[in-house]
């Protein structure tokens, strides 16, 4: 049975996922890139934080927008990935740090614009966007990105519903590994309370077509049906899902529509 994780026990959440999340994680669309380097006016200079970067999603994308982009996360075995991507793509300015984001304001640098894609409800986040707006340079800013592609909240697509109650039957129909971190508090309400003092949200809706074997594989990437959860029970859980995915539709190609909010704040 699985625990809770606590404050302070972050790396356990995403332990063992990082090759899972490099190969089945969606990227963004491009619009929303555009609207980033838009609003803050990317230009090749200055410099890039991605606090809780994973494999890369969001960091890669930006490479050429910055003279230097850093990407930092908890999860040493997400770095290693995201070194393996940031090779495929010839990224030749990048910095990898292993560690905490409420540890950013120790590195003593300046930024022109901080990210983190899905992953500020794992932080401290007030005091993440204290040492965020203290670190960004006057002009830049923090984007908070949310991606809601989940196998355990918005499931509107039928084969989404069916997905999550099949790990349901094997793991409970409570979520595993914990609650997130910045509980208590919206994203919106973290910036209104923030030094920033506010921010500019923008949506960019676009659809998502998964294989039979995106669909499974992403579920391996997330905190709440990694593959070790399933133990040695996780052949006939694959098997069991593959059976009813492909009664919903027939010929495995799935398709979810996604909205992505960004919400940034500039200083």
């Amino acid at each position: 049975m699985s625990t809770p994780v606590e404050k302070g026990d972050e790396r356990k959440l995403f332990a063992g996922v990082a090759s899972y999340y490099a190969k089945f994680r969606p990227w963004y669309p491009e619009e929303m890139f555009s609207y980033l380097r838009h609003r803050f006016g990317l230009n090749g200079k200055g410099r890039l934080l991605d606090l809780g970067c994973g494999t890369g999603q969001i960091l890669l994308p930006l490479f050429k927008d910055f003279e230097e982009v850093v990407g930092l996360d908890i999860e040493p075995d997400m770095i290693v990935e995201a070194k393996k991507e940031a090779q495929k793509w010839g990224v030749t300015n990048v910095r990898w740090i292993t560690g905490k984001a409420e540890d950013i304001g120790d590195m003593g640098e300046h930024f022109r614009l901080v990210t983190a894609g899905a992953s500020l409800h794992w932080m401290d986040g007030a005091k993440v966007l204290q040492k965020t707006y203290d670190s960004v340079e006057r002009g830049g800013g923090v984007a908070l990105i949310q991606n809601p592609t989940s196998g355990w909240t918005n499931n509107k697509e039928e084969w989404k519903k069916i997905r999550k109650e099949i790990i349901q039957k094997y793991l409970g129909v409570e979520r595993r590994n914990g609650s997130f971190l910045a509980h208590g508090k919206d994203w919106e309400d973290l910036l209104d309370e923030s030094p920033f003092g506010g921010y500019e949200e923008r949506t960019h809706d676009y659809e998502i077509t998964w294989t039979l074997e995106q669909a499974i594989g992403y579920l391996y990437s997330t905190s709440f049906a990694g593959r070790e959860m399933f133990g040695d029970k996780i052949t006939v859980f694959e098997q069991e899902l593959r059976e009813e995915l492909l009664k919903i539709v027939p010929n495995g190609i799935f398709r979810e529509k996604v909205k992505v909010q960004v919400l940034s704040s500039k200083k």
